[in-house]
């Protein structure tokens, strides 16, 4: 019998399609790649300059055209230049979605520079150790992560550059005025450097079962692997499934920028995404869900893709009936799983075709499943089946053995957008890339059919509203307290998001310890959401297992028995 996905991928992808694919060696192994893929981000950027006056950002009242956005980001890829920091450097960016990010996140991967996306949410601490960590020249934050590096900018061996601040300017800080100052603001000619598909060009933090995050490192030819990839999925699909294209060609595609540019979604599936279609991109200064319906009705949103908490609170608004949300496609989330009940109200208020999820990491580019309209509905608990023709997907034991379908193993990802490696860290890296193969720390199986369900983490991580939080970084802050004897940190599950941080904490003989001095404690050195919203405090030690480690599920479970004694 004849397999219709596997007939539409050959058409697809065969010679003078295009969506062609050979295969290439990277790194030493061989990947499936898009023989018309550009050669580097440069050449994404210059495709989206062909947009012209078509507005691309809008932040408040600025609004920026494809072809202004390309010159901007070419006047600052010059200053750059002429201070000297070229390909291989490392420019580090900290802000919230202002205009200013993806200039310089633009400016510097032009010239071959590694854009480092800094964590906004970061404590000065934090943001010292990504500087060090990454040896970044150059460091563009705005207004707020400047005032927050004060405690730590003598130690700061990067240039700082700011934007949206008012006041006077330490010693050493220049204004991105001041930088930019001597280049003319029509330089539409970026600085001629030869960019590789291979090379090195973002630096991505994740938390992870680390006591520090890491930097993950992707080349020019991953971030336009997932950009392509994401684009040739649904060309498969409408090709497969017409009756489910809400195409209206009078409709420009639009999307709110609802979540941060450091994070994968916000870069690759919101921001890069945006360039070939000419899609228009709404940033908010914060998310809020009144908000965000004013802006799918006035700008004519054509697709919302948040975590699934903002999905969800859009929907649950009193005043969601208010609004003109016909525009909408395609509204959902990534970074977290999705409630059933999510998907399913979604397709209630606003159409049956429109709700969607997927599954991808920092590792992966943001690349890997996706599931939308009836399919979800049919399958709620699923996050879609992989993205071809890019995206591989098997479920391994623990030997790295690929599992018969419906039995319950590693989820690995295999594809020519995943990462180089962690920076700098050589171990780690090994532990979760073999052959092209990103080991994901999560546990699911596979069906008969393809689509993948997710039922556990093996690595020690939180992921709360769709940050990833590493349980060993927050363990190692609480220890250092000196009423700390020990400490296990987990995840509790939260209807809104998704999951947060919870920590039972042992504390010395003869001191006391309260949960809020423990909050204190870690809010003064980690960013807000890393504090543990739940703290138990106790004089006995904590349980252990045969090995001698903490026994962290016993200690979830008895957690969430305590939760439920309390809410009856």
């Amino acid at each position: 019998m004849s397999d219709p996905l596997q007939e539409a991928i050959e058409q697809f992808t065969a010679p003078g399609q295009p969506y062609a694919m050979e295969t290439a060696l990277i790194d030493g192994v061989q990947f499936r790649v898009f023989s018309n893929a550009p050669r580097n981000l440069r050449a994404l950027y210059a495709a989206g300059a062909a947009h012209g006056d078509r507005t691309f950002f809008v932040y408040e009242d600025e609004r920026l055209s494809f072809a202004e956005t390309f010159a901007r980001s070419a006047q600052l890829a010059n200053a750059i230049a002429r201070r000297g920091i070229g390909k291989g450097d490392r420019v580090a960016i900290a802000m919230r979605n202002y205009p200013e990010w993806p200039l310089s996140f633009m400016g510097a991967t032009a010239l071959g520079v590694v854009a480092v996306a800094m964590n906004a949410w970061w404590t000065s601490e934090e943001m010292l150790y990504g500087l060090e960590d990454s040896g970044a020249r150059l460091l563009i934050v705005d207004g707020e992560r400047l005032t927050r590096l004060l405690p730590v900018l003598d130690r700061v061996r990067a240039q700082v550059v700011v934007t949206r601040h008012s006041g006077p300017l330490p010693a050493g800080v220049v204004s991105w005025a001041q930088f930019i100052d001597g280049v003319p603001a029509d330089a539409t000619t970026m600085p001629t450097i030869d960019i590789a598909p291979d090379d090195n060009a973002t630096l991505l933090y994740t938390s992870g079962s680390t006591a520090h995050p890491k930097g993950a490192l992707s080349s020019h030819r991953g971030v336009l692997h997932a950009v392509l990839g994401w684009e040739s999925g649904a060309a498969l699909a409408a090709h497969l499934f017409p009756e489910t294209v809400d195409d209206d060609p009078s409709e420009v595609p639009a999307m709110i920028l609802c979540v941060p540019l450091f994070h994968v979604t916000g870069l690759n599936v919101h921001f890069m995404s945006s360039f070939r279609p000419g899609r228009k991109l709404v940033s908010m200064y914060k998310w809020d869900p009144e908000q965000a319906l004013q802006i799918i009705e006035r700008e004519r949103i054509t697709s919302f893709n948040g975590v699934p908490t903002m999905s969800w609170e859009i929907v649950q608004s009193p005043n969601f009936h208010k609004y003109d949300l016909s525009s909408l496609k395609a509204m959902g989330g990534g970074g977290a799983a999705m409630a059933p009940e999510h998907s399913r109200q979604i397709a209630a208020k606003v159409r049956a075709n429109v709700p969607g999820t997927g599954y991808g990491m920092t590792e992966t580019n943001g690349l890997g499943s996706s599931i939308a309209g009836q399919a979800l509905l049919a399958r709620p608990r699923s996050c879609g089946r992989a993205i071809v023709p890019v995206v591989t997907i098997r479920i391994v034991d623990a030997a790295g053995t690929e599992l018969p379908r419906g039995q319950t193993g590693e989820i690995w990802i295999h594809g020519a957008m995943n990462f180089r490696g962690y920076w700098n860290q050589p171990e780690a890296t090994a532990e979760t890339l073999s052959d092209g193969w990103v080991h994901s720390g999560d546990l699911g199986h596979m069906d008969d059919e393809g689509y993948v369900f997710i039922t556990d983490r093996a690595k020690d991580m939180v992921i709360r509203g769709g940050e990833n939080i590493g349980c060993q970084e927050v363990e190692a802050v609480i220890q250092d307290h000196p009423a700390v004897s020990e400490v296990a940190v987990f995840g509790l599950p939260d209807e809104r998001l998704g999951e947060i941080v919870a920590a039972v904490v042992m504390v010395k003989p003869g001191m006391s310890l309260a949960p809020d001095d423990v909050q204190r404690h870690v809010g003064a050195r980690l960013a807000r959401f890393k504090v543990p919203e739940r703290v138990w405090v106790q004089q006995e030690q904590l349980p252990r297992i045969a090995s001698g480690k903490i026994y962290k599920r016993g200690l979830r479970e008895i957690a969430l028995a305590s939760l439920a004694g309390d809410a009856t």
